[in-house]
C-alpha cells in the first residue's frame, strides 16, 4: 500500500511566537495587496484566549498579541515521493524556490479551541488551534481614511508623501527604481473620503503605475513609455516584463503518475466588449475649440467606448492621450488574459513562465512566455498533526485521514502583452462645500485683501478637507516621524462663478480673503471644483442691519485693506410708499455717456457740492424753469459770455447791490425803457463824456437844485429858444 510521507512544513512566526501551519491561501496579484490565509496552531500551557480576555478586562491598549503584530509565514517545498516505487522522482529545485516567505502583519485572528476537551491530559502544554489573515503591511493604508489636497505635484511625489507617514509601520523597503517615465506637476489632486490604500491604488493605477511586493520590497512599477508621459531617461523601458524566464512543463494528464512539477491546464475566457477608446474636451482658454483624441485604430476595432474629459484649468490641459492608451491597451489585456492550473512551487508574482509542451504534441515552437499577474496558492500539510497528535486529543487517530498538497492557479499574459493596471473610479465629490477664501499668511492678517493670479482665480481652504494635517500629526508613531506641516485643505487656483461672462462684459468680482464661499465640483470630479457663490456669516457680515433693514438690496464693496472701513454701495429700499435708491462712492465718481443722457424728476430734485462745481457744455446749454429761479452766491459771481448775450424779463427786474456796481461796456451801449425810469443816488454823481452829448427831451424838463448851480465852460454858452427865457 502507498504511503506518503511529509518531506516539508509551513510555519507562521508571530511576535516571536511560532505556529504550525496546516492549511494556507495565499492570494497574489498586481491589482490588490496580497493576503494568506492560515491554519494552524501552537503548542503552550497557557490559553492565548484566557490571555486575551485578560488584557481585556485590565483594560490594556497593547493587549492584542496577535493583532497587527508583524508576521513572517515560510513554506517550503513539499516534495512527495510514491515510497513503493523505486522509480519515481522528486524534481530538485534551485534554493531560491525551496522556499516560500511572506512578510506582513496579523489582520484577523479567529480562536479557534484546543485540542483536549476535559483535564485528562499525558503533557502539561496543550495545541490551541487558530486562523489567521497574514497581510501586506499596506494593509494598514486601508484603514486609514483621509481627506486630503495636494497642489503642483507629481504622482509619484503624492505617492511617496502617503507612503511617509507608513515609513515606520511598513517593514519594508519601497523601491522606485522601475519606474521608467517622468510624470510632471499636477495642478491639483485630491484625496476624498478614500483609505490612503484606495487612493494609493487610485492615483497609480489611472497613470498606469502598479506595484507589489515580496519578504523584504514593495516595488513600483509603470507601464511603457506612452504618449503624453516622457520616458525618465534616453533609454526609457520598452517592456515591463521579466528578463529571466522559468521554464515549466505542461503536462495535462490529471494523473501525473511521476508528481511533476507543471501546469495541468490552461483556460481561456473572451468576452465581446470596446475596442477603440476616444476621449473629447474643449480648451480651457479658448472653450469653442473641441478637442478629440482617438486610440490607434486597426480592422478589428471596431467598437467605441466615448468619453469626455471636463478641461476646468486656464494653466494645466489634462492630457487626453494617456486614458485612451491605457484603455485600448487594457481592451488587449482583457483579450489575452490565460488561467492555467498548477502545482509548480516557487512562482513569483511579475515574473516570468516559459511554458514548454511535450515536443511530440507540437511541431512548430513548443515554447511560449508568459508573463504571472495574478497567483492564488493553496497549502495543506496535516501530516504535522498525525506527528503530533496526543492520545488524549478529541479526535481520535482512528479513521482520521490526513493530506499534503501544493496547488496554485496562475493568471498570467502572453509576454508580448502589455500589463495596464484597470482603471479605479473616483470618489463621488459633494454636490457642494463650504470654504473660506485664503492668501499666502494668515486669513485674520490679510482679511478683506484680495490674493488672485492673472485670471481672477482664488485659493480656498475647503472644509470638506480641513484638520486631516492635524489627524495625520495625532498619529505620527512615538513621535518619530516630523511634523507635518502641510495644510492638506488649501487648495490650487480655483476658478469663480459668476452670473454673466460675455467678451469685456458681464459681472466680475474677485471673492477677498476670509470670504465664506460655495464650492462646487464640475462634473462631479472632485479634481475640478470651483468656486460657485458666497455666504454672509458673523465674520462676514452683510451691509444692511438685520432684521431692522430687511427691506434693503444692497450691491456694495469694500475699500481693500485688513482694517478698512470705507465702501463703495448701491442699495435699494423696498419699503411702500417709501421706496428709494441710495448711491455711495466712497471718493470719486464718474460718468461718461457716449450719448444722450435724458432725465426725469417728477418732484423735487437737491443737489449739494463742498467742493468746487465745474460744468462744461461744448455746444447750447437751453434751460427753461417754469416758475421761479433764485440763484444765492455767497461771494462773488462771474459770468463771462463769449459772444453776445440776451435777457429777457417779462415784468419786473430788480438788482440789489451791496456795495459797488460797476458797468464797462467795450463799445456803444444803449438803453430802453418803455415808461418812467427813476435814478436815485445818494451821493454824488459824477458823469464824464469824452465827446459831445446830445439830449432830447420831448417835453418838459425841469430840474430842482436845492443847493448851489455852477456850469463852467472852456468857450463859450449858448442858449437858445423859441419863446421867452427867464433867468
Amino acid at each position: 500500500m502507498d504511503s506518503q510521507k511529509p518531506i516539508s512544513y509551513a510555519n507562521l512566526t508571530i511576535n516571536g511566537q511560532i505556529f504550525t501551519v496546516t492549511k494556507a491561501t495565499i492570494k497574489e496579484s498586481l491589482e490588490e495587496i496580497f493576503f494568506a490565509e492560515c491554519e494552524g496552531y501552537c503548542e503552550s500551557m497557557e490559553s492565548p484566549l484566557v490571555q486575551s480576555l485578560n488584557s481585556t478586562l485590565l483594560n490594556d491598549p497593547d493587549g492584542y498579541k496577535f493583532l497587527d503584530k508583524q508576521a513572517v509565514l515560510k513554506i517550503k517545498k513539499i516534495a512527495l515521493q510514491n515510497a513503493s516505487d523505486k522509480s519515481s522522482v522528486s524534481l530538485p529545485g534551485s534554493q531560491d524556490t525551496d522556499e516560500s516567505v511572506y512578510s506582513g502583519i496579523i489582520s484577523e485572528v479567529s480562536y479557534m479551541g484546543t485540542s483536549n476537551a476535559g483535564g485528562h491530559k499525558s503533557s502539561i502544554s496543550q495545541k490551541y488551534f487558530f486562523k489567521f489573515v497574514l497581510s501586506s503591511p499596506l494593509f494598514r493604508l486601508s484603514i486609514n481614511s483621509a481627506n486630503r489636497i495636494f497642489t503642483d505635484q507629481t504622482v509619484i511625489d503624492v505617492i511617496k508623501e502617503i507612503l511617509k507617514f507608513y515609513r515606520t509601520s511598513l517593514i519594508k523597503e519601497v523601491d522606485f527604481s522601475n519606474i521608467k517615465n517622468s510624470y510632471g506637476p499636477r495642478e491639483y489632486i485630491s484625496q476624498y473620503n478614500e483609505s490612503d490604500l484606495n487612493f494609493l491604488q487610485r492615483i497609480c493605477f489611472n497613470n498606469g503605475i502598479y506595484f507589489y511586493e515580496d519578504d523584504k520590497k514593495i516595488y513600483f512599477y509603470d507601464t511603457v513609455t506612452i504618449s503624453g508621459l516622457k520616458p525618465a531617461s534616453q533609454d526609457g523601458a520598452v517592456s515591463n516584463a521579466p528578463s529571466g524566464f522559468r521554464e515549466v512543463n505542461f503536462n495535462p494528464n490529471i494523473n501525473n503518475a511521476l508528481k511533476q512539477e507543471c501546469i495541468s491546464a490552461i483556460n481561456k475566457t473572451e468576452i465581446l466588449n470596446a475596442n477603440n477608446f476616444s476621449y473629447s474636451s474643449q480648451n480651457t482658454m479658448y472653450p469653442t475649440v473641441l478637442d478629440t483624441v482617438n486610440s490607434k485604430q486597426n480592422e478589428k476595432t471596431k467598437y467605441n467606448a466615448h468619453f469626455h474629459l471636463g478641461q476646468y484649468s486656464f494653466t494645466q490641459q489634462e492630457s487626453l492621450n494617456i486614458p485612451t492608451e491605457l484603455k485600448r491597451r487594457r481592451s488587449i489585456l482583457n483579450l489575452n488574459t490565460y488561467i492555467a492550473d498548477s502545482n509548480v512551487f516557487g512562482l513569483k508574482l511579475n515574473s516570468g513562465v516559459s511554458l514548454s509542451y511535450d515536443p511530440s504534441a507540437l511541431k512548430n515552437d513548443t515554447k511560449f512566455d508568459f508573463i504571472i499577474i495574478a497567483l492564488v496558492q493553496n497549502f495543506v500539510d496535516e501530516t504535522n498533526l498525525e506527528n503530533r497528535l496526543d492520545t488524549s486529543d478529541i479526535v481520535p487517530i482512528s479513521g482520521k485521514s490526513f493530506s499534503t498538497s501544493y496547488s496554485n492557479q496562475i493568471i498570467m499574459l502572453p509576454s508580448s502583452t502589455v500589463y495596464v493596471p484597470n482603471f479605479k473610479t473616483k470618489p463621488r465629490s459633494p454636490e457642494v462645500t463650504l470654504g473660506v477664501v485664503i492668501g499666502n499668511n494668515g486669513i485674520d492678517d490679510e482679511k478683506n485683501t484680495i490674493h488672485t493670479d492673472e485670471h481672477g482665480r482664488v485659493k480656498v481652504r475647503i472644509n470638506a478637507f480641513s484638520s486631516q494635517e492635524t489627524v495625520d500629526n495625532c498619529f505620527n508613531p512615538n513621535g518619530i516621524n516630523t511634523t507635518n506641516t502641510k495644510d492638506y485643505s488649501h487648495s490650487a487656483y480655483l476658478r469663480v462663478m459668476t452670473p454673466i461672462a460675455s467678451s469685456d462684459s458681464g459681472f466680475f468680482a474677485i471673492p477677498r480673503i476670509g470670504d465664506e464661499v460655495v464650492v462646487s465640483f464640475l462634473e462631479g470630479d472632485i479634481d475640478k471644483p470651483m468656486v460657485s457663490a458666497s455666504l454672509y456669516n458673523a465674520y462676514n457680515p452683510q451691509l444692511p442691519n438685520l432684521p431692522s433693514d430687511y427691506h434693503q438690496t444692497t450691491l456694495s464693496s469694500k475699500t481693500i485693506g485688513v482694517n478698512e472701513g470705507g465702501r463703495n454701495e448701491f442699495t435699494f429700499s423696498n419699503l411702500k410708499d417709501k421706496e428709494h435708491i441710495y448711491l455711495k462712492a466712497q471718493k470719486d465718481y464718474g460718468e461718461l455717456i457716449q450719448h444722450d443722457f435724458t432725465q426725469t424728476i417728477l418732484n423735487d430734485k437737491s443737489s449739494k457740492v463742498l467742493g468746487t462745481y465745474t460744468e462744461r457744455i461744448q455746444e447750447a446749454h437751453v434751460q427753461t424753469i417754469d416758475l421761479a429761479k433764485n440763484v444765492n452766491v455767497g461771494a462773488e459771481y462771474l459770468t463771462t459770455v463769449g459772444l453776445s448775450k440776451d435777457t429777457v424779463v417779462g415784468l419786473s427786474n430788480t438788482v440789489n447791490v451791496g456795495v459797488d456796481n460797476k458797468i464797462r461796456v467795450g463799445q456803444d451801449s444803449s438803453e430802453y425803457v418803455g415808461n418812467d425810469k427813476n435814478i436815485e443816488i445818494k451821493g454824488n454823481l459824477d458823469t464824464i463824456i469824452y465827446q459831445n452829448e446830445n439830449r432830447t427831451v420831448k417835453e418838459d424838463k425841469k430840474d430842482v437844485i436845492e443847493g448851489s448851480y455852477e456850469m463852467s465852460s472852456s468857450k463859450g454858452i449858448n442858449k437858445y429858444t423859441q419863446e421867452h427865457i427867464v433867468l
